[in-house]
């Protein structure tokens, strides 16, 4: 069974930047495209995304003052990493902090960021796995917990 890793790619930065952004990267409007970030040109994705395929239940946001621009999508089995790095050097304007956790809650998760007008992201670990991977999924932690004690309970 394939796990999923939800990511949540935020830049902060000028509104026209961010608009050159959403028209650039976004297929259909509203859905990131993989693609037109990191072109295949016929190869596998994973050799150039590190992800099997595109992006899966995707959603942006722009908000306040067209300022924050937000990103939410899955990948199945990990993060796109070389999406992240993409992103960061074709859009070096605005800071940009791409955030992931697996479904499996507290594994395989980081933070991938990039200072404004860096153009380079740097990954650093979260201090709480856990707690982290909570709130990039959206969870209660109080509940996560519950859940985990009554599988471990019935097992």
């Amino acid at each position: 069974m394939s796990l999923y890793v939800r990511s949540k790619v935020l830049f902060v930065g000028e509104p026209e930047v961010l608009e050159r952004i959403t028209r650039e990267v976004e297929e259909n409007g509203e859905t990131i495209s993989f693609g037109r970030i990191l072109p295949l040109n016929g190869a596998d994705p994973e050799e150039v995304w590190g992800v099997p395929g595109e992006a899966e239940e995707t959603d942006r946001i722009l908000y306040r003052n067209r300022t924050y621009l937000e990103y939410s999508f899955d990948t199945e089995d990990r993060a796109p990493e070389a999406v992240y790095r993409a992103l960061a050097e074709r859009y070096p304007e605005p800071e940009m902090t791409a955030r992931y956790a697996s479904e499996d809650i507290g594994e395989d998760c980081g933070i991938w960021e990039a200072g404004e007008g860096s153009g380079e992201a740097v990954f650093r670990e979260p201090d709480d796995p856990f707690l982290f991977a909570c709130e990039v999924w959206d969870r209660d932690p109080d509940e996560e917990m519950n859940e985990r004690a009554i599988n471990f309970y019935e097992e």
